[in-house]
Parts: structure tokens; sequence; C-alpha cells
């Protein structure tokens, strides 16, 4: 079986909790989900009844807009993490309304997606994809968001211990944690550059991360997971 076809099987029956104010969006994204495999046991605008499908669904990600009137989106964020824990949870935004600190309360609410809500249905797609399994994404418009967030997380050396990781392994991506490119890191550590880059190769799907700076929000926003994974900060 090729990968293509093993994330089909594994995405199949995957169940998504849509709340979105907008509802043109909401049919958008139930189509979009349901055209593609998903079940979408649960879509509204309204942030109480969507903390109910959740509760009663159980979903396998939930979909949460950050706009919604009459509500704190990041503080349904904490409320969904913190009663259905393993729900993956994807934030979306206006693109008006997008900054760095958004982001940052978003993940460190427990968020594991961030996207726009004019991101292209392909993307949104392979987002959901990836954090349903795990992985900390987002949007492929977030750079500038993104830069200035790695430049806070970057402040101290320490990072969590990663089992599933050999010890050079963890001490290739402490350097990467520090935002050191690969030729620092072979100085650093008196290895070749290529040996640089094959470590960080086997190391991003040992945690979960599908680039560099995704394993960076990884590791700054997890706590020591005992699986080897990456776990969502509360």
């Amino acid at each position: 079986m090729d990968s293509g076809m093993a994330d089909a099987v594994r995405d199949a029956g995957a169940r998504v909790v849509l709340i979105e104010s907008i509802p043109l969006v909401l049919h958008g994204l139930r189509a979009a989900l349901e055209g593609d495999g998903f079940t979408v046991p649960g879509a509204t605008g309204d942030p109480h009844t969507g903390v109910r499908a959740v509760l009663e669904q159980r979903p396998d990600v939930v979909f949460v807009d950050l706009d919604l009137p009459g509500s704190t989106g990041v503080g349904l964020l904490r409320r969904l993490h913190r009663q259905s824990p393993t729900t993956r949870m994807i934030a979306a935004v206006s693109p008006q309304h997008d900054d760095d600190s958004l982001l940052l309360a978003a993940l460190t609410a427990g968020a594991t997606g961030y996207l726009l809500k004019d991101t292209e249905t392909a993307d949104l797609l392979r987002i959901v994809r990836a954090v349903q399994r795990g992985c900390v994404t987002l949007g492929p418009r977030i750079g500038d968001s993104l830069s200035a967030l790695l430049m806070r997380l970057a402040g101290t050396d320490e990072i969590p211990r990663f089992p599933a990781l050999t010890n050079r392994e963890q001490e290739v991506l402490r350097l990467v944690s520090l935002g050191y490119g690969n030729r620092r890191i072979a100085r650093e550590l008196f290895i070749s550059e290529k040996t640089v880059r094959n470590y960080v190769s086997a190391i991003l799907p040992k945690i979960h991360a599908s680039s560099r700076s995704e394993a960076i929000l990884s590791v700054r926003l997890s706590g020591s997971p005992a699986d080897g994974s990456v776990s969502r900060a509360g």
C-alpha cells in the first residue's frame, strides 16, 4: 500500500465538528469535508451548541471560529481542551484579525491547527488530516505571525525529553528549537551538514511535525510526553 492509500485509509471515518459563525463558510466547510470522506456529526454557529456537540459526539477534530460573536474564541478553545482533551482543535480566523498574539494564544490554549478562513480547500483538507494525526500544523500564509511567534518561543534552550528520540537526536532537536540552521548545528556538534539533515529528517516524524517550524512549535508548546508524541498545551 502506498503512502497516499495509507493516508486515505487512516482518514476514513474521521469525525469533525464545526463551530463557525458565517453560514456560507460553515456550509462550505461541511461540503468540503464530507466530499473528502470525513464525517461531520455537528455543524453550528452557536458556541454553546458546539460545545454540547463536542461533548456528546467526542469527535476527532473540532474546527473553532475565533471570530464568534458574543464569545471569546480562545476561551472556547480552553474550555473544549479541558472538557474533551482527546479532541484535536483547529482555530480559524478572518485574515483582517490575524496577528502573532492571537496565534500564540490559540496554540497555548490547546489548538494544534491554525488557519485563515480564506484558505484554499486543498490546504484546509491537508491541515485537517495532519491535525487529526497529531501534527501541529499552520495554514500556508501564517509566515509573518509564525516568525514573530518563534522569536518569542526561542527564549530558552531547555526542551522536554522525547523518549522516541536518541540522545543525539534530542540534542539536534534542542538546537533546531533555538532557530539554528544546519551549518551552525554541524559546527556545534562537530558533524557534517548532511548528517544534520539526516537527523532532522528522522526527528520530524517521531515528534509528529512536518517542518522545522512546526517542530519548534511542537517542542515549545509541549509538555514531556510519555509516549514520544507531542502533547498539546493546556
